[in-house]
């Protein structure tokens, strides 16, 4: 009986410890539903710690099995926070896979020495405790396997968000009472971080499909089938010209490109440091975080799950080549599933550039570059072809160091993160040669072609980038036709930047 007391303690004080990491009072607020709040937040932590008892038999291994979930969550978050500026969310159960197919992209912010370490660790107290602590029932080794399979069951059925229809109409009209005000953090401060995933899971669910019905019923106007749309974003591009005077100079093609462009100016991008998605989305579909709704954290998930209006779709209808090419793993963010339903022909990912340059530990943006250029010979005018890069991704940390950073301005060479902002420095001069080559690609057709060229997000360079750019947490943008006028600087936000093209376009 000790022993399950202890274990029941342990759980409950990962619970309440991840309450106050959050910003969550311990015993909730003095409202309504005060209680019930309080049991969705603390039921995975008690059901996690029935479901680690049930195949050992050891309650004390059971709470601190809990208790390694939770400092993993809350690491998580605190991370989370301090590099992408928001917390734990939902969604980032679809990430989980991937820090294990792609660890660099997400370990390296956290410390992959560190994470080796704590492992094993764990490894180790779990070996010690199941020698030290003796099981409240007898477990043999085929009924551990057993009951582990049967718990995974059960827990996969306990915290996946319900399909029927009646019981999912419930619980949305009840999270509904709750006030949810769908904002991660301060639902997290208000809920726990636990219930407020759980929560936002559930009211993501119930409003999708009216929220894809609609996506599906805007109208798109027809685009004119003349010469070819190259759109590229640039993997953390930001024009560095405005965050220090003397970097003038660092970015001359892009700088004649927003003097030549019919729109130019920063743009209002709905993420910060990383999840390229969400502006890809924005800028292809047009839908702003509104139309989306909490599909908005991920909406390669499930929300893009469905065929969807798009640029790419406009153009094909037009009689367009379209075609997507990012220098990465296609099925990384289910791109290789959600271009063909954005309307793209050909998806053209990591497997074709098995022979193209490098700088640092990702495809040149040069020969990505060269990729589009390609593919406009070979289809002439008509195509379209929507580029995302992939050098200038983070961390820029040593493996970077192949390419010689950027001379820095003297107000940032003494900050925490000067070396890292040399090298995003650096890459964003390889971002910015790939301008000539896709404007020789447009010239060469004899048509006249458009180039729309921005920024997913600016860096997660933590305080280093914040230091010049805190205040301003837009990119940049700009719209070049050849055969068009230079206009006038315009703000924008993703969404509006396919609206913007095809106005100047001449369709309305």
């Amino acid at each position: 009986m000790l022993h399950f007391l202890v274990g029941i303690a342990i759980t409950v004080a990962t619970w309440l410890g991840l309450r106050r990491l959050v910003g969550a009072p311990l015993l909730g607020r003095p409202e309504p539903h005060r209680m019930v709040i309080l049991l969705i937040d603390a039921f995975p932590f008690l059901a996690g710690f029935g479901l680690f008892l049930l195949p050992t038999g050891r309650p004390i291994l059971a709470g601190l099995a809990v208790l390694c979930l939770g400092i993993g969550m809350g690491v998580a978050d605190r991370v989370k926070r301090v590099v992408l500026d928001e917390p734990v969310v939902f969604a980032d159960r679809a990430e989980l896979i991937e820090v294990v197919r792609h660890p660099r992209l997400y370990l390296a912010f956290v410390g992959t020495g560190r994470m080796v370490l704590a492992t094993i660790v764990i490894l180790l107290i779990i070996v010690w405790l199941i020698d030290l602590e003796r099981p409240l029932w007898p477990v043999s080794l085929l009924q551990a396997a057993l009951l582990a399979s049967a718990a995974v069951i059960i827990g996969r059925a306990l915290f996946v968000v319900p399909t029927a229809p009646a019981l999912l109409g419930r619980l949305r009209r009840f999270y509904d009472r709750l006030a949810i005000s769908r904002d991660p953090a301060m639902d997290a401060a208000r809920l726990g971080l636990l219930a407020a995933c759980i929560v936002q899971a559930t009211l993501a669910r119930a409003e999708r499909p009216q929220r894809q019905l609609a996506a599906q019923a805007r109208s798109w106007p027809e685009l004119p089938a003349n010469g070819p749309i190259l759109i590229v974003q640039g993997e953390s591009f930001v024009d560095a010209r405005r965050l220090d005077l003397s970097l003038v100079d660092h970015l001359p093609n892009f700088a004649r490109l927003q003097r030549e462009a019919v729109s130019s100016g920063k743009l209002m991008v709905p993420c910060w440091g990383a999840n390229t998605i969400r502006s890809e989305l924005a800028v292809l579909t047009g839908l702003g975080g509104d139309d989306v709704g909490l599909d908005r954290y991920n909406p390669y998930e499930h929300f893009a799950r469905v065929p969807l209006p798009s640029l790419a779709r406009q153009a094909r209808a037009a009689g367009y080549r379209t075609i997507c090419v990012h220098p990465y793993d296609a099925s990384f963010y289910y791109r290789d599933k959600v271009m063909p339903l954005l309307g793209f022909d050909q998806f053209i990912g990591l497997e074709g550039f098995a022979d193209a340059a490098r700088n640092g530990p990702y495809v040149s943006d040069l020969a990505v570059a060269e990729m589009v250029a390609a593919r406009v010979r070979e289809h002439g005018p008509r195509v379209l072809v929507f580029a995302i890069t992939m050098e200038n991704h983070g961390p820029w940390d040593a493996k970077h160091d192949a390419l010689a950073p950027a001379a820095l301005p003297e107000a940032w060479r003494n900050l925490a993160d000067a070396p890292a902002i040399g090298r995003w420095l650096k890459h964003l001069q390889s971002t910015d040669s790939m301008i000539p080559v896709l404007r020789d690609a447009i010239a060469a057709t004899g048509s006249p072609g458009w180039l729309v060229f921005y920024g997913d997000h600016q860096p997660s360079l933590t305080g280093a980038f914040q230091a010049p750019g805190v205040a301003d947490r837009r990119s940049d943008y700009a719209i070049w036709g050849s055969d068009a006028a230079a206009g006038a600087r315009m703000d924008l936000a993703a969404e509006d930047i396919a609206d913007r093209l095809m106005r100047a376009m001449g369709v309305r």
